[in-house]
């Protein structure tokens, strides 16, 4: 691959990274925590994370499928024709107008120019369409992974480890919440003792039950 191909596809990489682990915390915060005691319904310190996360995949939306960005699709393309880069660019353009008829279909843009780009704080509220989001992020890591493919980048390996680290927060608070739960309940039956292992059996309960229902 030629240097200025992978420079391209480095700065792209880190871009759909993004994508994804903004996608994934979406996600959770939106479908993962309706039961938690803190959710996006009562909790404006989560709620501004949502927000904040959305913000952002919307940006990255716009440096990824605009063509004037310097990480773009199209400007890669440009780049490699101007250096006589070997791929198949006849899919490569027709995917990548894809992805952007996707992407104009949406109000992202407007968004992005109106609120977002000049910090519009007077606007009290910005709704987006969760699903269509997760849809185009979706299809921006399949045209990345094309591109990777059709120019010999590197296998690109797309981690969980963001999500899961913030997933831990939450099920650390259920299981402080079921303990004490469970020493109040044996509070209440008289014992003002419990050994070790009864709550670590207790724990040990939870967990499987949190596994059987596919919640961790």
């Amino acid at each position: 691959m030629k240097k200025e191909i992978r420079y391209r596809l480095d700065g792209l990489e880190i871009v759909v990274h993004n994508l994804h682990h903004n996608a994934e915390l979406m996600k959770y915060m939106s479908f993962n925590l309706h039961k938690e005691p803190f959710n996006l319904f009562n909790n404006h310190g989560l709620y501004w994370i949502w927000g904040q996360t959305m913000s952002n995949q919307i940006l990255n939306f716009y440096k990824a499928i605009v063509k004037d960005e310097k990480f773009s699709f199209a400007k890669i393309i440009n780049v490699a024709k101007e250096i006589k880069s070997e791929a198949d660019y006849e899919l490569l353009e027709r995917e990548t107008n894809a992805l952007k008829a996707q992407y104009d279909q949406t109000d992202f843009e407007k968004v992005r120019s109106k609120y977002i780009a000049h910090q519009d704080l007077r606007v009290p509220e910005i709704r987006t369409d969760l699903l269509t989001m997760i849809s185009l992020t979706e299809k921006t890591i399949e045209l990345f992974l094309l591109f990777s493919k059709e120019f010999k980048g590197r296998k690109v390996n797309l981690s969980d480890h963001i999500v899961k680290s913030f997933n831990k927060i939450f099920s650390t608070i259920d299981e402080y919440e079921w303990v004490k739960a469970f020493l109040i309940a044996k509070r209440i039956k008289g014992n003002d003792t419990v050994r070790i292992s009864e709550i670590a059996s207790s724990l040990k309960e939870h967990r499987r039950i949190l596994k059987k229902r596919g919640l961790k």
